[in-house]
Order: C-alpha cells, then structure tokens, then sequence
C-alpha cells in the first residue's frame, strides 16, 4: 500500500516538471531575423548576417602564431649548378674517307765528305798584274806543313805548292813559245833549325847546258815564298840536303770569253819520295804552265 502511494507521488511529481518545461519553451525560442525553419527532426543553424560578418572577432578566437627563430632553423640546402647547355654533337658525314697513313721515307745517311787531298788541291785566283805578286797568293812560310807539328812543313811538297803561287808573275811566260821550255835541278838544304840554308845546281851529267835564265828566276821567286818559314827533308826529320828536278813546259789551252793576262786557274799535286808532283796555272789568254816536281834524293848530312 505504501508503495502504491509513493509510485503516486513520484507520477505526480514528475508530471508537474514536464508542464512547467512545456510553458517556458516557447519563450526561450525567438526567431532570430532571417533564420529559416525547418520542420520535423531537422537542426536549425543560425546564417551569418550582415551584422555578424561585420562583427570583429574577439582577440581570444585569433591564433597568434609564436614567433620562430631564424637562426635556429638548419641551413638551406645549396641549390644544384646549372648543368649548362648540353654539347653540340657534330654529326660526323657517313662517307667520309679516313686519311691514309703516310709512312715517312727514311733519308739516307749524308756521306761525311772527306778532306781534300793535299795532292789534288788546286786554286783558281787570278793575279791583280803582270808585273805584281798575284792576289790570293799565300804567305810566305805557309806551304807543306800537312802531316807535321806547327810551323815545320815537308819540302818537297812546300815547293811545289809555291811554284803556281810564286811564278805567274813573270810576263816572259806569255811571250815564250808553247813547247818544252827546259828542266833546272837544284839543291835544298836544310839546318838543325828546320830553316833553308843556300840553293844549289847540280847536274845529272857532266856538261849538261845551263837551264834557261826564266826557269832561274822560277826558282828564285818560289824560295821568297819559302824563307820565312820551317822545313824538314821529305823523307827525313834530320838536318840534310833535298835534289829537286824541276820539268817546265807551257801549252795553249783554249781562251776565256773575254782573253786577258790574268791568271784565271791554278792547281798542284805536292810531291814525295817516289811520287812526282805537278804545278799548274793558265792566263785568261789560254797560255797554260805545268811544271813536274821530282825529288831525286832526300837524306841527312
């Protein structure tokens, strides 16, 4: 029976809350300007006006962003170079023929030129006169020193190198005749100090007629040449005596383009023991002198 009761009182109760809350809704509802309602289960959500989009918002419904720090922040990776523009490939022609390889030829070796011969020298300078000493001539002393210390030369080849140099000068040889012009022999001494001593003829037999005074005077002139300097015997180094047998003939050879009375040519083969020598020189005119050098004998004292 309580029970009953107090399940009585709980009902009422409640049922009074429930009209109290029914009476005082529809006063807390106002329609709010320009909402649209709408029926049944819906949510109604109130549209921004003119008013509240003007409205500022509060400072607290702003985020301030903190403040960051610069330098803390890490390094900015560098940026990649720029690759640059790619290269140009040349296109290459299809049918372009490939150079052919040239093998260089191999030269052959110079041949080293040999000294000239004493024997085969010969000189071509014409003299400035008839009655001069010829230009080019050597100085006195100079002749026949192949094969020796300085300063000594052999005789016999010192003598017939002189004679082209020495002998030009005498006009009497474009006045003689072509032919033989005759043979002198002399004798050339020579001192401890390889310098000449006296000259002297001799003959091959007893009475043989005097040589040709043009001939004496070749003779004479090729020593001038010679005094000044130092000479040793052809087939000796000792103090001795040295025969000559000087062979002189003249020739006309064929002129030059315009004929004179220089000497245009010379040459001499020197001469040794056993082996004859030869002295040569021709005028412009085509007169031509050789004389042949022989030494008969060379020995010391």
């Amino acid at each position: 029976m309580a029970a009953c009761a107090s399940l009585g009182l709980h009902a009422a109760l409640l049922l009074s809350v429930t009209v109290v809350v029914r009476e005082q809704a529809p006063s807390t509802l106002q329609a709010l300007p320009n909402s649209v309602a709408m029926p049944g289960n819906a949510i109604e959500i109130e549209a921004p006006t003119p008013e509240l989009a003007a409205t500022p918002a509060s400072p607290a419904a702003v985020a301030v962003a903190a403040p960051v720090d610069v330098e803390s922040l890490p390094p900015e990776p560098p940026s990649p170079p720029d690759p640059g523009p790619s290269p140009v490939e040349t296109a290459k022609p299809a049918n372009a023929a490939k150079p052919k390889a040239v093998t260089p030829k191999a030269s052959k070796p110079l041949a080293t030129p040999r000294p000239p011969s004493p024997r085969a020298e010969s000189e071509s300078t014409p003299s400035s006169g008839a009655d001069s000493t010829p230009s080019g001539a050597p100085a006195a002393g100079t002749f026949g020193q192949e094969g020796l210390a300085p300063g000594v030369r052999r005789l016999g080849y010192a003598f017939t190198r002189a004679l082209p140099a020495a002998t030009p000068a005498d006009p009497e040889w474009r006045e003689l005749p072509a032919g033989h012009v005759g043979t002198i022999r002399i004798a050339l001494t020579v001192d401890e100090n390889n310098r000449l001593g006296a000259v002297e003829r001799w003959q091959s037999r007893p009475g043989e007629p005097t040589p040709p005074a043009v001939l004496q005077r070749m003779v004479e002139r090729t020593l001038v040449l010679l005094r000044a300097g130092q000479f040793a015997l052809s087939g000796s180094n000792q103090p001795g005596s040295e025969r000559l047998v000087i062979d002189v003939t003249l020739r006309d050879e064929a002129a030059e383009d315009e004929p004179t009375e220089t000497v245009v040519q010379k040459r001499f083969d020197g001469a040794s023991p056993g082996r004859p020598g030869k002295a040569y020189f021709r005028y412009g005119t085509g007169r031509a002198f050789e004389a042949k050098i022989t030494i008969a004998a060379s020995g010391s004292k």
